[in-house]
């Protein structure tokens, strides 16, 4: 198990924000601290969703945004505040993601490694950015509108798909390749869905 996955198992965001610090009424609500806000807004339980300003994540996203930290410094102060052990394996950077975006597959009809790679970041990078604007576009405006299936898409996915770009551009090689392998069938599906939706 990752550092995303074993934080996120053992930590939930409600769990989060009264360690550090937030009062939590009996239906579940903070104030948010992304916006100002008079009555609280934001739900917590293992994720978290404000009403107010739409703002939603994982406990990781929420660490993130309030300390001002990347996604992996935030997991790993939450490991560290919560006591959860986690192996430190140092990260081989890419030395230049851009290049990688650039960079055109060859057209054989056997994909090496390397076009795999480049495809599966794509997709994801793509997949990404359109996650994130069905949040945002899709959010529901009060507790009581009825979720969009975007919107719960974007719930449902962001995450893991920030999760897995983190292991795609920062990962060791073996995790790349495992989240090549894992999502390499699925590239061309999502593709065609950014194609449809961008």
């Amino acid at each position: 198990m990752g550092l995303f996955d074993e934080v996120k198992e053992n930590v939930t965001v409600r769990q989060a924000a009264e360690f550090y610090g937030f009062k939590i009424t009996k239906s579940g609500l903070i104030s948010c601290i992304f916006h100002n806000d008079k009555t609280p807004s934001m739900k917590v339980d293992r994720r978290y969703y404000c009403f107010g300003c739409g703002v939603t994540g994982d406990v990781i996203d929420f660490t993130a945004q309030l300390f001002g930290l990347s996604l992996k410094e935030a997991a790993l102060k939450l490991a560290d505040d919560f006591g959860i052990q986690i192996s430190r394996v140092d990260r081989r950077k890419i030395k230049n993601p851009r290049k990688i975006l650039k960079s055109k597959p060859e057209k054989n009809l056997v994909k090496s490694e390397e076009q795999e790679y480049i495809e599966c970041v794509r997709a994801m990078l793509d997949y990404r950015i359109l996650l994130r604007k069905w949040k945002k576009e899709f959010a529901p405006k009060s507790p009581e509108e009825e979720w969009d299936e975007k919107f719960v898409e974007a719930l449902k996915y962001l995450t893991i798909v920030e999760y897995y770009l983190d292991l795609l551009l920062f990962g060791e090689e073996e995790e790349k390749e495992q989240v090549v392998e894992m999502i390499k069938r699925e590239v061309e599906k999502i593709e065609r869905r950014c194609r449809k939706n961008g």
